[in-house]
């Protein structure tokens, strides 16, 4: 037996390259076969003893050529054909970056470094900023105006001494208006100004100010009573922020369940490699003896062609299990360092947990089935779907009713200017003494304009209203209560499914851990007993009763079982990692903590 060593673990292939029996014995077979064979015996015993010698030989060379690369390399697992010479060379180079790595480290890296999880990681952030801007609906809007304007047109009032009217003026105003939570009101405070001069000589002030104050609210009695359009969406975000969450950790889950399965897969793609590599050193071994009998004559030259055949099948496969082997490791290091793979790398990993470092364990169905039921995030956002569809159901029943509004406006106006000196026609008599006039007696600034707001002389207005409307027959609002009650119903079907789905790959992957560990079992027994088919078909061959081709058949055979024995210990690894996805506790089982893994933004 050679042993390869990955890191500290050792597992061990069938090296059909150094162990040849030399020891033949006629107990094997039949009385008529005995009898045979002992006709045969002094050109068995010649031929015996040269195979004897060139096997001893052949060990010899080869035990001394392997160990020499072992020292030289720190293992076989380390050798590889060389693409153009065929020649051995090393898997890792002496310039490389190795990393030893467990599972469980990997595990802690890939949270951190793996670029999905940092992609994951923005989700639940631009929700949030989605549900707060949701808010500003309700901020208070500042608003104001300014202008100015002039006119001039034919006087038409008969005690006005000016044939043409002219007026100049400069108004504006600013107001203050907020939707209110919940109740959906507007409510807002609102100030008006302007400045009027005109020629006419009837009007009391020359240049007027004039100044108002409002209070004002719209109450929504009917349609947009608390679930108006402004609300749902409060609700909603803040429901689908709740889900991101959800989806963040469902997120998570599934990138520790994939780095799982790339480390398993590169230990296994690894155990693979060497398979290959010991039985290309079986071929090799077998051509060179095959080769030394010809030329003493004791083989065909067909036996010889067999045997190259089998080097150049063993060529390709090796080939193909190292092609394998670094797409595996590729796919780790992507998962586990995220920017540490680049285009041209030198940094290798090297998986160093023992793939049959397990314990066999039972799975309770039904227990299983309830903790997924109470941990999956898939089942929390179908709950939160259900939700926010109930909260579109009470926003579309609502915009259904009538809208029947009640609209109050209250406030104070008042005036003041200077005074308009111009006199009346000369046959009426003036109403302001002249001299009073251009004295400023009776004057006011625009300050003056709103000092008695608040005063019982104060010139008090109000308006209140009631408003109703509908549509007729309000066709678009009957059929968005009846879409989104389809919606609902679709929400609750869609978290049926989801039930369905946890139990069926809570059953299935229990099913896969259960036949998995039964596989393990088999496959040893086949890799036995395709040992021994192995050493006994030596034997034959030792004695002239098999060929080269049928020696490596069955050393494919052993190959096969070897590699089925290594298929079936990373599915039970992946199954027991795929049974703590599908009940929601692979993160507590491989002690992966939510804060750790969370942006400081998001803490």
């Amino acid at each position: 037996m050679a042993a390869s060593i990955d890191g500290g673990r050792e597992r061990r292939f069938q090296s059909t390259a150094l162990d040849w029996p030399t020891t033949p014995t006629l107990l094997r077979y039949s009385p008529a076969r005995r009898n045979h064979m002992a006709s045969q015996i002094p050109r068995t015993i010649a031929r015996s003893g040269l195979l004897a010698l060139f096997a001893i030989g052949l060990a010899t060379t080869a035990n001394a050529q392997t160990d020499a690369s072992v020292a030289e390399l720190g293992g076989t697992e380390a050798l590889v054909i060389d693409d153009q010479s065929g020649d051995i060379r090393p898997l890792y180079a002496a310039d490389d970056v190795t990393r030893r790595l467990s599972l469980a480290e990997a595990l802690a890296l890939s949270v951190q470094n793996n670029l999905n999880v940092e992609v994951a990681r923005y989700e639940p952030l631009i929700v949030e900023q989605d549900m707060l801007a949701t808010w500003g609906a309700y901020d208070p809007v500042l608003s104001a105006d300014i202008g100015r304007n002039q006119s001039e047109s034919p006087t038409t009032f008969l005690l006005d001494p000016t044939t043409k009217s002219q007026t100049r003026a400069t108004d504006g105003g600013i107001s203050l208006n907020a939707l209110l939570p919940y109740v959906g009101a507007t409510v807002g405070i609102e100030y008006e100004a302007s400045e009027n001069t005109q020629n006419s000589g009837i009007q009391r002030f020359k240049r007027q100010y004039d100044s108002g104050i409002f209070l004002t609210a719209k109450v929504p009695l009917l349609r947009g009573l608390i679930w108006s359009r402004a609300w749902t969406d409060v609700k909603v975000s803040k429901l689908a922020y709740l889900s991101s969450h959800d989806g963040f950790i469902r997120a998570v889950m599934d990138i520790t369940e994939s780095t799982i399965n790339a480390y398993w897969n590169l230990v296994a793609s690894h155990e693979k490699y060497g398979v290959e590599l010991k039985s290309l050193e079986t071929a090799r071994a077998l051509l060179g003896q095959s080769q030394t009998q010809y030329e003493v004559g004791v083989v065909s030259k067909v036996e010889v062609v067999e045997a190259e055949a089998g080097v150049a099948n063993r060529d390709f496969n090796l080939i193909l299990a190292r092609n394998e082997f670094e797409n595996a490791e590729d796919a780790l290091v992507a998962a586990v360092f995220g920017p540490e793979l680049v285009a041209i790398s030198t940094f290798r990993v090297r998986a160093i947990d023992d793939p049959e470092n397990y314990e066999a364990r039972k799975v309770d169905v039904a227990h299983s089935v309830e903790i997924a039921l109470s941990n999956l995030p898939e089942l929390k956002i179908a709950d939160q779907e259900i939700d926010q569809r109930a909260v579109e159901l009470k926003f579309a029943k609502n915009a259904r009713l009538p809208a029947l509004d009640f609209t109050a406006r209250y406030g104070f106006l008042n005036n003041s200017g200077k005074r308009n000196c111009a006199g009346l026609r000369d046959d009426i008599p003036p109403t302001t003494d002249k001299a009073d006039c251009f004295n400023g007696l009776g004057s006011g600034n625009y300050s003056d304009s709103f000092d008695n707001f608040f005063q019982d002389d104060g010139f008090e207005n109000y308006d209140f209203r009631g408003t109703f409307s509908i549509p007729i027959p309000n066709t678009a609002a009957r059929r968005r209560v009846t879409r989104t009650r389809l919606d609902l119903r679709r929400a609750r079907s869609r978290k049926a499914r989801t039930k369905l789905d946890v139990i069926v790959a809570v059953r299935s992957a229990s099913r896969g851990i259960q036949a998995s560990a039964r596989g393990i079992q088999a496959a040893e027994r086949r890799r036995l007993a395709a040992e021994e088919q192995l050493r006994a078909e030596r034997i034959r061959l030792e004695h002239g009763e098999s060929t080269p081709f049928e020696v490596l058949q069955r050393e494919s055979d052993l190959v096969d079982a070897e590699s089925q024995k290594i298929a079936a210990l990373q599915a039970y690894r992946t199954a027991e990692a795929r049974l703590e996805r599908a009940q929601g506790t692979i993160l507590d089982t491989y002690q992966i903590q939510l804060d750790d893994v969370r942006s400081p933004g998001m803490r």
